[in-house]
């Protein structure tokens, strides 16, 4: 049977990289004095996997370098090597070659194989370095044997049969793969039993009737040879007995072994169906125990399938739909008699019910842990410290708080600035620490959090902290406008500005002056902002707020002449009618409202926006108290409306920005809310 494999390439390509995230992972984390074993193993199985999946789908230059890794890794695990820092390093480095190699396969980018070849002659190094007396103590052999390791090569002779399922076919389970890398343990031989079939008419060739006898001798242990089968069969089908044992001289080691007994064939027993009994390997109900590809526990709460981002995108823009026609249909109801027409509005009020529990059902598709982002910063953090001979340590808070995919891809950008500039301006070297009175490592810390209907990022280290004297001075000769009474929040605000830098000399670290300001429009186009904190010699600290999704919020829309706004609900503090007693003139223009001992300002919203018929007297409108980020804020309105999920629609996309606004949504009556934006609000105002 012929079978296209390149059908299954994304799938190879995506557990790959998954494979080789976790791999760097355990290396960051690992200590070279006392790994774990738990750990040892699980980046062998990682490598393991990577070799046999691009050895199945006919990725050769692949399979060179994972090799190589693997073996050296198996000798770790089982203690024949030490592990040391510089290999954990070269490991590392092996990674990165594996990785390039698969986005040369998968997007069809260059590959460097000098630096293929040099990671591959690092490896050999330590493998020969690693197997030299000096290096590698004697140790007892795994196979028994109690003395002479170092001398000699004990091997056994191994009886191993095969008793697939009958849908490993048609699972597109190849063995050649399988026999390549038994044959590349010692001396193997093969050979195919097939269950005899007379009647043609009832013959199906898809499925197994093949049981495989094999024999090998190595000296490798037996739970090796089961490892080769872990993509294909479970430990009950797959028998594994030792014949005999035979020690062989170092010198001598390539000599034949000695040839093994004849191997009974085991018998095959069909049910009445024409099935070979036995367990599956692959079960549809995904629950089965023992179900192929599942961990002894796992139920089906674990399990998980690929969707593509496109069609969860059309999905969520199709509910947005969704949401707004039932919100036309609840406005249309409104004017029919409840009593003429109660089991339509029972039946709307249902609707609107299911339609929330969708939509949250639906929205928490696309809500990815920002882990997917906070994982790659160990080895940023790892790799940049050494090249500046600086000792850091990463702390992360946090990394299970969810985010809206499409915020996911393009924070990374802006938190990568983050973590060099901290790095490389922020965290001091080691002498100026000590000198100092400071820890000789510094720390850097990414958190992060929900707050309301917002995700709060930071980027926080123990540095020197921001110098005020300097950026003014080097803002002042870029031709900014400063001056001394210029407040700290506004100082910090100018490393954003395009080509702004502290930094004496351009590196390929730092210096062109394009990181700060990468940041500040990045989060701004995800309608996000961005706040600096900073005290001289404590360390700064970088705030990014960013809304929780880009698609639907709950919120309350109100009045103002004969405008529709939509105010989110998560930043509505509450709303009251005030009394004169608790309004106070401040100047000419400015009001403030008295709540419970605050003087809060108040903004008129028919002053913002130009908008005529407005109520003029707060006495006869309703405030609305709205929460900025910690700093209160009251809105006049003429009216509260109502409740409503809304469709957030951009603005930028299809009209353009206008200041105080988050965007926009189309109300049931088909007409145009802009969603009000509290933190802008208070940009605004102060701006007046």
């Amino acid at each position: 049977m012929n079978v296209d494999l390149s059908q299954f390439f994304q799938v190879f390509f995506e557990e790959s990289a998954e494979h080789l995230a976790e791999m760097e992972r355990i290396f960051l984390s690992i200590d070279p004095a006392n790994p774990d074993d738990e750990e040892l193993n699980a980046v062998f199985r990682a490598a393991h996997s990577i070799k046999g999946g691009a050895g199945t789908f006919g990725f050769p230059d692949m399979t060179v370098v994972t090799h190589t890794l693997e073996t050296l890794l198996d000798r770790v695990r089982h203690r024949e090597i030490s592990l040391t820092r510089d290999m954990v390093d070269v490991f590392l480095q092996a990674g990165d070659a594996i990785s390039m190699q698969l986005a040369g396969h998968r997007d069809s980018t260059m590959v460097d194989e000098q630096a293929v070849q040099r990671v591959c002659e690092q490896l050999n190094a330590i493998s020969v370095a690693g197997a030299s007396p000096v290096e590698q103590p004697v140790l007892p052999c795994r196979s028994g044997a109690s003395d002479g390791c170092s001398e000699a090569v004990s091997e056994t002779t191994y009886r191993i049969v095969f008793t697939p399922s009958s849908d490993l076919f048609t699972r597109m389970v190849r063995m050649e793969p399988i026999f390549e890398e038994l044959a590349s343990m010692g001396d193997f031989t093969v050979t195919a039993v097939i269950e005899p079939h007379h009647e043609l008419s009832t013959y199906d060739p898809t499925r197994c009737r093949t049981v495989w006898e094999m024999t090998l001798t190595t000296s490798q242990p037996v739970s090796d040879i089961i490892e080769v089968f872990m993509f294909v069969a479970d430990e009950e089908e797959i028998r594994v007995d030792p014949l005999q044992t035979e020690t062989v001289p170092a010198a001598e080691s390539t000599a034949p072994p000695a040839q093994a007994a004849p191997i009974p064939v085991p018998e095959i027993t069909p049910d009445e169906s024409g099935t070979v009994m036995g367990r599956r390997l692959y079960d549809k109900n995904e629950s089965a125990p023992g179900a192929y590809g599942r961990r002894p526990g796992e139920n089906a709460e674990t399990s998980s399938i690929r969707v593509g981002v496109a069609k969860v995108d059309q999905l969520i823009n199709q509910m947005g739909e969704l949401v707004i026609t039932q919100a036309m249909l609840a406005q249309t109801a409104q004017h029919l008699d409840p009593v003429l027409f109660e089991n339509l509005h029972r039946g709307l009020s249902l609707l609107e019910r299911n339609t929330r529990d969708l939509q949250e059902s639906v929205m928490s598709i696309r809500m990815l842990p920002i882990s997917f982002i906070f994982s790659r910063f160990p080895r940023l953090v790892h790799d940049l410290a050494d090249k500046l001979g600086k000792q850091v340590e990463l702390k992360v808070v946090g990394e299970t708080t969810e985010l809206d995919k499409g915020l996911v891809e393009k924070l990374a950008d802006p938190l990568t600035h983050l973590v060099r500039n901290s790095l490389d301006h922020g965290i001091e070297s080691p002498e100026t620490r000590t000198a100092s009175g400071k820890p000789a490592g510094g720390t850097i810390t990414l958190k992060a959090a929900q707050q309301g209907g917002r995700v709060v990022v930071e980027v926080a280290d123990d540095g020197a902290g921001l110098n005020r004297e300097r950026i003014l001075a080097k803002a002042a000769k870029n031709g900014l406008p400063v001056s001394d009474s210029m407040s700290d929040e506004e100082v910090w605000q100018l490393i954003f500005a395009p080509g702004f830098s502290t930094a004496d000399q351009v590196t390929d670290v730092s210096g062109r002056g394009v990181g700060m300001d990468v940041v500040l429009r990045n989060v701004n186009a995800m309608g996000g902002r961005v706040n600096v904190f900073s005290a001289q010699g404590k360390g700064s600290r970088v705030v990014i707020s960013l809304p929780l999704t880009l698609a639907i919020l709950d919120g309350l829309s109100v009045r103002v002449g004969k405008e529709t706004f939509i105010v989110p609900l998560n930043s509505i503090i509450e709303s009251l009618q005030p009394k004169s007693d608790d309004l106070n003139e401040v100047g000419r223009d400015n009001t403030t409202v008295h709540v419970r001992g605050e003087y809060i300002p108040l903004m008129r919203l028919s002053d913002i926006f130009a908008i005529p018929g407005a109520v003029q007297r707060p006495e006869e409108a309703v405030i609305m108290l709205v929460d900025a980020e910690g700093e209160h804020l009251a809105l006049l309105v003429d009216e509260l409306l109502g409740q409503h999920q809304v469709v957030i629609k951009s603005l930028e996309t299809n009209y353009r920005k206008v200041d105080g606004t988050a965007g926009a949504t189309i109300l049931g009556d088909g007409q145009v809310a802009l969603i009000l934006d509290a933190v802008d609000m208070v940009r605004l105002w102060r701006s007046r």
